[in-house]
């Protein structure tokens, strides 16, 4: 069942010229010759000739043209008084013509019922084509040229399915005893391409019946479902893999159906969520049945383990299984879902199957499509961490009594340390006026010098421990502009003495002057005083010719930064990133307080302190930055 081949446009005109020369010559015989025969019935050669290639039009004209030279023949030859005998020849050819025409006619309307039909199998996507009783091929569509990329002429009476080296599911003894007890035959098979790519394919098989015994012609149509399977594996790979997901997961997932719960609340009709919550809470009837309502379809084995059960089928049935009856979280996932939240989540008590009750965090993810019969909630046990925390916030109840109480007792010391500066002077000075006084006269001016001393330091103790104790109240600072430069003076000059005792060189670069920022005198002097008695104090380890300390103070960024370097071991990196927290220190008979109460009373000013490395790349630098006064 070849596809008819259309002739060319030279081979048509020669097949017309034949024709005609053919009609020409019959003509010719037929009369202008004595011939006593029917030579007129020789034209039924002229109509097959173009009958093949020849729409209809054609071959009726043909026709017509041969009937009107048979007429035209007799009447020439015999008139309109033929004898009976000629007249018989007439009627013959004439029905010979007639005939030929009207079989050449039936025959091209097959033929064109035949094309049209295989242009519709040339249209469809799927590979069809037509196997002899043998398995040759007969016919094969453009939907099978394109699947196994072989063309009609490569196809043209080979072997179809050794050409395609076609595996079938079954023996093909057992496909073709089907096919000829049923008549139909359809699997899955797998083929070969030409460029040697294995498809799948969903193969279709009719048998058209032959004559007697013979098998007949088989009809196959292919599908391609080779994306379809590819696609289908990957499905399946997924689905193992979200179930291995979904049962290894060390959260519990319970999976629900929550259609009958949410036809439930829309037949309530009531759409804001704040009415609908509290219809819900008058009514624990409808609760308690919504509860019910709620089926668990699914439980990972976290699930399983968790509410103490060993399979599946055993586990609870509805959610109103494992909620407690006081439990308060239900309501406020209901109007979750009927408001149709992304989202619900909620901290609540849950039941196992011993009973026991568990501490729990539940979520909900709402799917954005809608469908409710597939709902995963997770379930995240906190009850041993709750009982963790409860123990937890014991002891740090019972720590915090205890740091309060040390607390105390460093807030005192740290005052200790505070005024040890003023009392310091007040001894020194009341030791000077004693020896005034014992002096022969008593040099009464002096004594009164020293006396004045004695108040002021006296009157800055007392100035110490007030600000010390605002701070510790959060009480806001006295403020008032005041000039950085002579009051950087005026603390340095408080260390005098110690700077002298301890042997250390001390330079200043005061280039701030005139500079004013706002602040509390006292606190500010008391920075000071504690970075350079710590600066003292570093400077121990280091070699009487090595101790040096400097203060510098400059204008930039807006503020005034004061420098105090010395030229001690300096900070470790550790040392420095901790060095302004509570109670942390470097020194053996330190309390840690002193650089924190510095930061505190910056930061009460607006300002920044930091610890860094000088330029000489030895010691350490702290900086400390006030804003201008406006």
């Amino acid at each position: 069942m070849r596809r008819p081949a259309v002739p060319g446009a030279m081979a048509l005109k020669c097949r017309y010229a034949g024709a005609a020369a053919l009609a020409a010559a019959i003509f010719a015989i037929d009369t202008f010759t004595t011939l006593a025969s029917a030579v007129a019935v020789l034209y039924v050669l002229v109509l097959i000739v173009v009958g093949d290639v020849s729409s209809r039009s054609v071959i009726v004209a043909s026709a017509a043209a041969c009937l009107a030279l048979t007429l035209f023949s007799f009447l020439y030859g015999h008139g309109l008084k033929g004898e009976l005998e000629v007249v018989l020849r007439l009627v013959f050819s004439l029905s010979a013509i007639l005939a030929t025409a009207f079989i050449i006619l039936k025959r091209h309307a097959d033929r064109m019922t035949v094309a049209s039909q295989a242009e519709l199998l040339d249209v469809t996507s799927d590979a069809i084509f037509l196997r002899d009783d043998a398995g040759r091929v007969i016919y094969w569509n453009k939907g099978a040229e394109a699947l196994y990329g072989r063309c009609f002429d490569e196809t043209w009476q080979q072997e179809a399915h050794v050409l395609l080296q076609t595996r079938f599911p079954v023996a093909r003894d057992t496909i073709s005893a089907q096919l000829a007890a049923t008549g139909v035959w359809e699997g899955e098979l797998t083929q070969m391409t030409r460029d040697g790519r294995p498809i799948s394919v969903f193969s279709r098989w009719r048998l058209r019946p032959g004559a007697g015994r013979e098998l007949g012609t088989i009809l196959e149509t292919n599908t391609d479902i080779t994306a379809r399977k590819a696609a289908d594996a990957a499905l399946r790979r997924s689905e193992r893999r979200y179930r291995t997901i979904f049962e290894t997961l060390a959260v519990a997932i319970l999976e629900h159906d929550l259609n009958p719960v949410k036809a439930e609340l829309d037949r309530l009709a009531i759409s804001d969520a704040g009415d609908l919550e509290a219809h819900l809470r008058l009514s624990p009837d409808l609760i308690s049945r919504l509860r019910r309502m709620v089926r668990i379809t699914d439980v990972n084995r976290t699930g399983l383990k968790m509410f103490g059960f060993t399979s599946k089928e055993s586990f609870f049935e509805t959610l109103d299984a494992l909620l407690p009856e006081t439990d308060e979280s239900f309501v406020a996932f209901l109007v979750a879902l009927a408001t149709q939240a992304d989202r619900f989540e909620t901290e609540t008590m849950i039941r196992t199957r011993h009973g026991e009750d568990l501490r729990v965090i539940v979520a909900f993810n709402f799917p954005p499509d809608g469908g409710l019969d597939r709902v995963q909630g997770s379930v995240l046990d906190i009850t041993e961490r709750f009982r963790v925390q409860e123990a937890l916030d014991h002891v740090r109840g019972q720590l915090d009594h205890a740091m309060r109480a040390a607390t105390m007792g460093e807030v005192s010391a740290s005052i200790a340390h505070e005024i040890n500066q003023p009392l310091a002077a007040i001894a020194t000075s009341a030791a000077a006026a004693r020896r005034w006084i014992d002096r022969t006269p008593p040099d009464l001016t002096e004594v009164r010098a020293a006396l004045e001393e004695v108040a002021a330091a006296a009157h800055r103790a007392s100035e110490v421990v007030r600000r010390i104790r605002t701070l510790m109240a959060n009480v806001e600072p006295d403020r008032v502009p005041l000039e950085l430069d002579p009051m950087v003076e005026e603390a340095v000059r408080l260390v005098r003495k110690d700077l002298v005792v301890h042997g250390v060189a001390l330079s200043s670069t005061l280039d701030a002057g005139g500079c004013v920022v706002t602040g509390d005198r006292i606190l500010l002097q008391q920075v000071m005083i504690n970075l350079v008695t710590n600066a003292i104090q570093a400077l121990q380890a280091m070699p009487a010719t090595e101790r040096r300390l400097s203060l510098h103070s400059v204008v930039r960024d807006g503020g005034v930064v004061i420098e105090v370097v010395d030229s001690g071991p300096g900070f470790s990196a550790q040392a420095a990133q901790k060095a302004f927290e509570p109670f942390f220190t470097t020194k053996a008979s330190g309390m840690g307080l002193g650089l924190a109460m510095c930061r505190t009373i910056v930061q009460v000013h607006e300002g920044q302190i930091a610890i860094s490395r000088p330029a000489s790349g030895t010691g350490s630098c702290v900086s400390i930055w006030l804003p201008l006064a406006p």
